[in-house]
């Protein structure tokens, strides 16, 4: 069974998620697996994988931010799907109305606490309360078949 193939068929939208942890570092993973789960309260779920060099961080975090990636925002997909040192150096990122780091020209962005987490399989859903949401300007990025498409 080829899984990966099947669900490549599915189109999604593309979001880097971010948070801080204790000491004030900044980390954060770019992600597929992202929905709404309920507008009462506001709440969505991430997927993050537990083998992420990220994953310590997200597992102790009390809030994190979701950041909707706008077409021609590529790059930061990119630089946040692999390991490295400093994912955040040279963007454009802001703190949120809470310190969390929020891509500046982000289609749209979500800032939540932490509400849950679910072990599922070899990865954990992040089921978090939004408490503060902005919309910018554009057209999404979508992610199919292995590679970046275009509204």
């Amino acid at each position: 069974m080829n899984l990966k193939r099947v669900f490549a068929k599915f189109p999604t939208g593309v979001v880097v998620v971010t948070t801080v942890d204790r000491v004030g570092r900044r980390w954060g993973f770019t992600a597929s697996s992202f929905s709404s789960v309920s507008m009462e309260p506001p709440q969505i779920l991430v997927c993050l994988a537990r083998s992420a060099q990220c994953y310590q961080a997200f597992d102790e975090a009390a809030e994190f931010a979701v950041n909707i990636l706008a077409s021609g925002q590529e790059s930061v997909a990119h630089r946040f799907a692999q390991h490295g040192d400093d994912k955040f150096a040279g963007l454009d990122f802001s703190a949120g109305s809470r310190g969390l780091p929020v891509l500046d020209r982000a289609l749209a962005t979500l800032e939540c606490g932490t509400v849950a987490r679910f072990p599922a399989g070899d990865h954990v859903i992040l089921l978090g309360e939004v408490y503060a949401a902005g919309v910018g300007e554009g057209d999404p990025v979508l992610y199919y078949d292995r590679e970046f498409r275009h509204v």
